[in-house]
């Protein structure tokens, strides 16, 4: 009988334990992945992320073609078809055990349950592994067997246990013997963008060339990650989304390079490396925490705040419009490429949720529209933590000055020009408050939305004034 893998947010051929595992223990193995036009489109993922998908499933088909093992594809409206539809392809093709890896998302969760029971149906055997995060997240609980709250102890207990558990087995060993790639199929030719305003590579060798470009550079990334302007970044989050790279892989790549230095704090190696930690540990709120899933706070007494509701203003974020030029021209930058620098990510949101006072889950909303990286448990973590009802979040009195940003991390407007072009021609001396150049006018330009100084007392006042209500009624 044959084996089945199922690749889901894993898409790549190597650092697959489950690849690996049915590589290691069948004679036959075949390879499915599932698409659901309708679960995306309820989600509003980005079209440069379908894009990316599905030329990411091209390129794969064939380099699976040429290891001897198919590619199917499937097509199903949403994660509720999945279980009869899937049960139906394992009997068609004689198949007795599935692999995957393990998701943490709340609706991948119900959907793997119910794969299960209708599998079972069948005797089909279910293997599930955990090559999603880097270490699992029911393996970090504090010492009353209960999941943390706050990352920096989590990260204490995560780091150690990354130090201790295994890494996944790199490249499998494959069948070797050359067969037909599957035709592309139409369904994956829906998804691909005519013309895309940033080139975002699926194949390996540039992958892993881009990826050992950014090891050149790594130590440096303590001093250069927060300039949007400069290349400190890595750039590999849209490959992480859709499980292209594995961060195993780059953590093995760190201990090849750089040994034990990786888990001492102080260099950019280990700051990287506690980025990826910051990924494990959203996914980790999500699966101990689910009610963050559905469209809830972490911290659930702030359900009932009361955001403002100003379309207008939205729309003014969203276009680039506010007359804030560091927030103008990151969100210009996110509309053009489905790119933001994380600096700039923080900045964008602190502004929608603490001067327009608008909810976060707007703007929760549209990032995921618009990233090409767009991944939710980061998403929504990140956007709770700007808006200061998420876990570890930061205090709702922390606001983040936009101007004086601008200033620190963009101090000669580089950034702003390349997405600003009417702004140009303003002096460096105004190019963070260019309402203040007497030639101000005939840039074009707007006006600030909202003053920053009336729109943080606003905001800290509704803060306050909700906190009291909550004391006083608790």
């Amino acid at each position: 009988m044959s084996a089945l893998v199922w690749l889901r947010s894993d898409l790549r051929t190597g650092w697959h334990s489950p690849l690996h595992y049915a590589l290691e223990n069948h004679q036959q193995v075949k390879l499915l992945f599932i698409l659901t036009p309708g679960q995306w489109a309820s989600y509003g993922l980005a079209k440069c992320k379908l894009d990316m998908l599905a030329r990411r499933l091209q390129f794969l088909r064939g380099q699976f073609a040429e290891k001897g093992l198919p590619l199917h594809l499937l097509t199903v409206e949403s994660n509720a078809d999945i279980p009869d539809t899937l049960a139906d392809f394992c009997l068609a093709q004689g198949i007795q055990d599935l692999y995957f890896n393990a998701e943490y998302e709340l609706d991948e969760r119900r959907r793997d349950r119910a794969v299960k029971a209708r599998l079972q149906k069948n005797d089909i055997n279910i293997g599930v592994f955990h090559d999603t995060c880097m270490v699992r997240p029911d393996q970090v609980l504090n010492q009353q067997g209960a999941p943390y709250k706050v990352f920096t102890p989590y990260f204490k207990v995560w780091l150690e246990q990354l130090q201790t558990q295994g890494i996944p087995p790199g490249k499998p060993s494959f069948p070797g013997k050359r067969i037909d790639a599957p035709a592309d199929d139409e369904v994956l030719a829906s998804f691909l963008l005519e013309e895309r305003a940033e080139d975002w590579p699926v194949e390996d060798s540039v992958i892993d060339a881009n990826t050992q470009d950014f090891m050149q550079i790594v130590s440096a990334y303590k001093e250069q990650r927060d300039f949007p302007a400069a290349e400190g970044t890595s750039r590999l989050s849209p490959y992480f989304s859709l499980g292209i790279v594995s961060p195993h892989q780059l953590y093995q790549v760190m201990l090849n390079r750089f040994g034990q230095k990786v888990h001492e704090s102080g260099n950019g190696a280990f700051l990287w490396l506690r980025e990826l930690a910051w990924r494990d540990f959203y996914r980790y709120v999500m699966f101990h925490f689910p009610h963050v899933c559905r469209f809830r706070c972490f911290n659930e007494k702030y359900d009932d705040f009361a955001w403002d509701d100003d379309k207008a203003l939205l729309q003014a974020w969203q276009e680039g419009k506010t007359g804030y030029p560091i927030v103008d021209a990151a969100m210009r930058c996110l509309n053009q490429t489905g790119w933001m620098h994380n600096r700039l990510r923080m900045i964008t949101a602190s502004f929608l949720c603490k001067h327009l006072l608008l909810p976060w889950r707007w703007g929760e909303d549209y990032f995921m529209s618009q990233l090409i990286d767009g991944d939710f448990a980061s998403n929504n973590g990140g956007w709770q933590w700007s808006a200061s009802v998420g876990t570890d979040a930061a205090p709702y009195f922390r606001i983040f000055n936009p101007t004086i940003q601008s200033k620190k991390y963009d101090e000669k407007g580089r950034f702003i020009r390349r997405w600003l072009p009417e702004l140009k021609s303003v002096p460096d001396k105004f190019i963070h408050e260019p309402s203040q150049w007497k030639e101000f006018a005939g840039t074009g330009y707007p006006k600030p939305v909202v003053d920053h100084r009336q729109a943080v007392t606003r905001t800290k006042e509704r803060f306050s004034q909700f906190l009291e209500v909550e004391k006083q009624a608790s």
